[in-house]
């Protein structure tokens, strides 16, 4: 962290401490000079020593949310994201008023989430999940966030009423209209999920998103014998030719020409799906498959390795809190 930056941190939340306290009780003079001892450290690079002076400034003054938005800041730039919440958090509690307290809580929350989905730490994104959209009940980000964390932990119903509150809150939010049509097609709603998806057409025309998650429906109706196949194909290949990178949309290209017995093109698509991404265990075993037809053991012996690696994997972190 440059020093400038770190002291700004420190001197952005606390520069008002040293002007005024809280109403209705004095600031004890130690917290404040451990205050100023934090913005001397912060400003000469030893941030480390600067959180630790606020903690304790914390300590002796508990009622003085400041500190503790300091703490919170320090840890952003840190990258200690979740200790950020925290701290954030207890700041809000103390001051509720605060808008800009809660603008950052609520930022950083969003950003926790992220870090939290990358890292495939779904049950840990949930609990976080419920406890931002507790705490933001008006923010539509909160509730896309709440609505991907119950899709990853197979709590589908739960999903929905998540994205149709994101939509309602946003109604121009491509993402929630997505969202809410695949969490409706993982509930087993697929004539619901369908009016989403159209519905997403009509008010999305130009989103690639709406198209690929369409087409996922659409082979899942091909599979059951509900609909043509062609009419998947014909759907993502629209969302490819919005979007040539929709890793998604290679992969079930790929698998409905496997399943027309053209073991050539599957390949080639699943090899467009690692090309722009993908690679989960799903890929890696339905292309040594389409290897094998075509006659190419080794190499379909290399992703059958890949297939039982990334399973193995991904078993892993689904059992992770």
């Amino acid at each position: 962290m440059r020093l400038a930056q770190a002291a700004a941190i420190v001197n952005l939340w606390l520069a008002p401490a040293w002007a005024q306290t809280p109403a209705g009780f004095a600031e004890p003079a130690e917290a404040m000079a451990h205050a100023r001892n934090a913005f001397e450290l912060a400003r000469s690079g030893q941030v480390d020593s600067a959180i630790a002076e606020l903690k304790e400034a914390a300590r002796i003054a508990p009622r003085n949310g400041l500190y503790r938005s300091a703490l919170g800041g320090m840890y952003e730039r840190q990258g200690n994201l979740e200790a950020a919440v925290a701290e954030f958090g207890e700041a809000v509690r103390l001051d509720p008023a605060n808008p800009k307290l809660s603008d950052r809580l609520e930022a950083v929350s969003l950003e926790w989430g992220a870090v939290l989905a990358g890292g495939r730490r779904f049950r840990a994104g949930l609990v976080h999940a419920r406890a931002t959209a507790a705490r933001f009940p008006k923010s539509a980000r909160a509730f896309l966030m709440l609505g991907l964390f119950e899709t990853r932990n197979q709590q589908n119903l739960a999903a929905v009423a998540a994205y149709r509150r994101a939509l309602d809150l946003d109604p121009e939010s491509a993402e929630a209209s997505v969202g809410l049509g695949i969490a409706q097609s993982s509930a087993g709603l697929d004539q619901d999920a369908g009016n989403t998806f159209e519905l997403g057409l009509k008010k999305f025309p130009k989103d690639a998103m709406h198209r690929q998650a369409y087409g996922v429906l659409l082979v899942k109706l091909s599979e059951a014998g509900t609909v043509p196949p062609e009419r998947a194909v014909r759907m993502l290949e629209a969302a490819l030719n919005l979007d040539p990178s929709l890793a998604e949309a290679h992969y079930q290209l790929g698998g409905l020409a496997f399943a027309r017995g053209d073991a050539a093109a599957a390949v080639d698509r699943f090899a467009a799906a690692a090309r722009n991404g993908l690679d989960d265990s799903r890929l890696h075993f339905a292309t040594a498959r389409a290897l094998r037809r075509l006659g190419k053991s080794g190499e379909a012996a290399v992703h059958m390795d890949l297939f039982e690696q990334r399973k193995q994997a991904e078993q892993s972190a689904a059992g992770q809190p």
